[in-house]
């Protein structure tokens, strides 16, 4: 007991630099637990079970700001920009000089009506929906220069936003010559 005791003043007694440094010393380290058994290794199979598509408009839907969709005021710039980018390449292709018109009307505090024409050679009928309907569907892919646009994302990006924030379809007038047939189509993307 006596021998208790004394350890005990000894400690007290201690000068404050010794006891400083005893409690700058590290905690005594806890065991650390034991590991985990590797999980079983998974097979090809297992691993596709988990996969899934998605459709283009649901990654749309959650990837908006990668396209220049992110907000209202973003989303107007984006489509006219991707309108006008499609007529000039549409002109250019043709070897036409591009006669471009750009309206906007503002239909109510948030919602606006974008209206683009021009003077190219028009779209060929079959190809329409696939043009305004489709992501990833255009002529620019096998070039190996740098273009105007998205490579076919651009417009049919801006007719899903016009769809997803209003509900209203995309309308499109377009004919292939000044004495050919026109063509009207009210564009519904299935979302």
């Amino acid at each position: 007991m006596a021998s208790k005791a004394a350890g005990k003043r000894r400690a007290r007694s201690a000068p404050a630099s010794k006891a400083k440094k005893a409690s700058s010393r590290p905690a005594a380290r806890k065991p650390k637990p034991a590991a985990r058994a590797p999980a079983a290794a998974r097979t090809a199979k297992d691993l596709a079970k988990q996969q899934r598509d998605i459709s283009v408009s649901e990654f749309f839907a959650k990837n908006r700001h990668l396209l220049g969709f992110d907000n209202p005021s973003k989303a107007l710039l984006t489509t006219v920009k991707e309108g006008v980018d499609n007529s000039l390449d549409a002109c250019e292709e043709a070897g036409v000089l591009p006669d471009i018109r750009v309206e906007i009307a503002q239909l109510s505090e948030t919602r606006f009506c974008i209206a683009i024409q021009d003077n190219g050679p028009g779209i060929v009928r079959a190809q329409v929906p696939k043009i305004f309907g489709q992501l990833l569907y255009g002529s620019k892919f096998h070039r190996l220069r740098q273009s105007r646009g998205q490579q076919g994302i651009g417009i049919s990006a801006a007719g899903m936003y016009g769809l997803l924030t209003t509900g209203k379809p995309i309308s499109i007038l377009t004919r292939t010559g000044p004495k050919k047939d026109a063509h009207q189509f009210e564009l519904v993307i299935d979302t």
